[in-house]
């Protein structure tokens, strides 16, 4: 469960920790009172901090050359 919060080099990534405690609020929030506005809201913040990391990993530049 560490690599997943982890960088490559070893250092804490909060995009992904807050990715991951936006899904545990947005699943706490529909088992208790759905309310449409706030689950779009948090889901939006959740997908945005996944998404942003995912991109990265994708386009990230060659620091080789």
């Amino acid at each position: 469960m560490r690599q997943f919060f982890t960088e490559d080099n070893n250092r804490l990534s909060m995009k992904r920790l807050c990715g991951f405690l936006c899904t545990i609020a947005l699943c706490a929030k529909l088992i208790h009172t759905p309310t449409e506005a706030l689950v779009y809201s948090v889901a939006a913040l959740a997908g945005a901090a996944f998404g942003y990391t995912m991109a990265e990993k994708i386009f990230k530049k060659n620091e080789t050359i």
